[in-house]
């Protein structure tokens, strides 16, 4: 299948379509906590944030889907408009159950073109793959309930198809603009990821700052968490969501790249003195990370 084709647009936009799934995010197996999860569940402080994100972003890939000229890929940007703005309302929803303190936040909408749908899009690439870390570690350390985490993992596989499905359109519409090689495509997807960090650093200068996690056992877990367990669950946690779609599809590289790189180097850095393994044991460890660091690249 040629990228750039008619049939890599309808492979790309039929797989996104058949992939979604109708709900109501009311109507999910929301889980009854008992007071240590629901101290857990309040004390994260990012809900107005996610929230606040989730809208502004229902809103501008739907208002985006209004200007695609393609009945084909609009249709499929149009669905994606709905599943952001679900998630919203899934955040809304979440927020009012357990009765969290999350008080509205006002974040200005973007300007709707082709390229700030590529600035969004690169950006939900990043913000997945640290999703995708958070929601394996906090099954790993048993930080939330399995039911509860669950509903999540339904948002991150949505969010692991509208990753694919981005990719897929950005190096669809740079083929049928004769635009670049592999080598060009890392480049602007570099770029494109630098200018969606760097709007979001921006935009979060003009928000009130994220309070602290305010719960002392919970913090303690996290403080607990290392770079080298939050690379390796994210890793591995990628490669399960998008093994989940077409494999014919273009997936994302970049992220899975760096972290894979960060891992290395991570491993390659001398071991503090406090604490080192013994050489039988560590060297295992590491040969297992590298392992798994070269499976993912």
């Amino acid at each position: 299948m040629r990228v750039g084709s008619p049939q890599h647009r309808d492979l790309f936009c039929r797989t996104f379509i058949e992939t979604h799934v109708a709900f109501e995010p009311e109507h999910l197996p929301w889980p009854e906590l008992d007071e240590v999860n629901l101290r857990r569940l309040r004390a994260f402080p990012f809900w107005r944030y996610a929230r606040s994100i989730e809208q502004r972003a229902g809103r501008m890939v739907t208002a985006f889907a209004q200007t695609v000229d393609d009945s084909v890929i609009r249709e499929a940007v149009a669905l994606q408009g709905t599943e952001e703005t679900r998630h919203g309302r899934l955040m809304e929803h979440a927020i009012e159950r357990y009765g969290i303190d999350a008080p509205p936040l006002t974040i200005a909408d973007a300007p709707v073109s082709p390229e700030e749908f590529a600035i969004f899009g690169f950006g939900e690439c990043t913000d997945s793959f640290v999703g995708f870390g958070a929601i394996a570690l906090a099954r790993q350390k048993g930080i939330l309930p399995a039911d509860l985490l669950d509903v999540f993992e339904g948002v991150m596989y949505e969010e692991a198809r509208h990753i694919v499905f981005f990719m897929n359109w950005w190096r669809y519409e740079e083929a049928r603009a004769g635009r670049g090689s592999f080598g060009t495509h890392a480049l602007k997807a570099l770029g494109y990821h630098a200018r969606a960090a760097m709007g979001t650093i921006t935009g979060a200068t003009d928000l009130p700052p994220m309070p602290a996690l305010d719960d002392p056992e919970l913090s303690e877990i996290v403080k607990g968490v290392t770079p080298v367990m939050f690379l390796q669950a994210a890793l591995a946690e990628n490669r399960r969501m998008l093994a989940r779609l077409d494999p014919e599809l273009i997936k994302p590289v970049i992220m899975p790249t760096i972290a894979t790189a960060l891992l290395i180097g991570i491993r390659m850095l001398p071991p503090r003195k406090d604490t080192a393994l013994p050489l039988s044991s560590s060297k295992g460890q590491d040969d297992g990370d590298l392992g798994e660091a070269r499976d993912a690249a």
